[in-house]
């Protein structure tokens, strides 16, 4: 058995160089290769990956064998800085709260996700973003009223009315609709 284990440990290292990921996974599971075999492979693999930059592949390899929080945690906070640095708030939003980065991290993504939707005139995507990441009232609030105008601007009164009933806007509101759609 040793000798199984051996080769499949060697197997497995030759897959992680080769970037084939699911192989080698699927490797350590049909040889049974216990974490402190594959240990130095996957830390090899994710020095290599960080170095050339892929930071979200390293904390997905981090997190998938277990290597310390504090190499995880690095590569996942590079690749969240790099996604606000390239203004997809959004997806750094979405990446901090799976990865359960701090909860700061993921608050300022939303926000900044918030204010570039409804600069762009997105008022239901800000409204959405507003709900999904629990920010304040006040802009949930805010996002939806705006959409709610813009969908009574556009004719669009059935989904002005939906607008309204979902964020519970004020009933004056919810009346207005309610006209245009009779």
């Amino acid at each position: 058995m040793p000798d199984s284990l051996a080769e499949g440990a060697k197997i497995f290292a030759e897959k992680m160089r080769q970037g084939a990921y699911k192989e080698a996974a699927r490797i350590k599971s049909d040889y049974g290769l216990p974490a402190d075999m594959v240990q130095d492979a996957v830390l090899e693999e994710y020095h290599r990956i960080m170095a050339k930059g892929e930071f979200a592949v390293a904390a997905d390899l981090a997190r998938q064998y277990g290597l310390p929080a504090d190499l995880r945690n690095d590569a996942a906070l590079r690749s969240f800085w790099r996604k606000i640095d390239s203004e997809f708030y959004r997806a750094a939003a979405d990446y901090a709260k799976e990865l359960e980065l701090p909860a700061g991290a993921v608050r300022d993504a939303a926000i900044q996700a918030f204010n570039k939707s409804l600069e762009f005139g997105l008022a239901k995507n800000a409204a959405e973003i507003a709900q999904e990441f629990g920010l304040p009232e006040e802009m949930l609030m805010q996002a939806a009223k705006t959409s709610f105008e813009q969908y009574m601007q556009a004719g669009l009164y059935r989904k002005a009315l939906r607008t309204a009933v979902k964020y519970n806007l004020p009933e004056e509101m919810k009346s207005e609709a309610m006209k245009k759609v009779s």
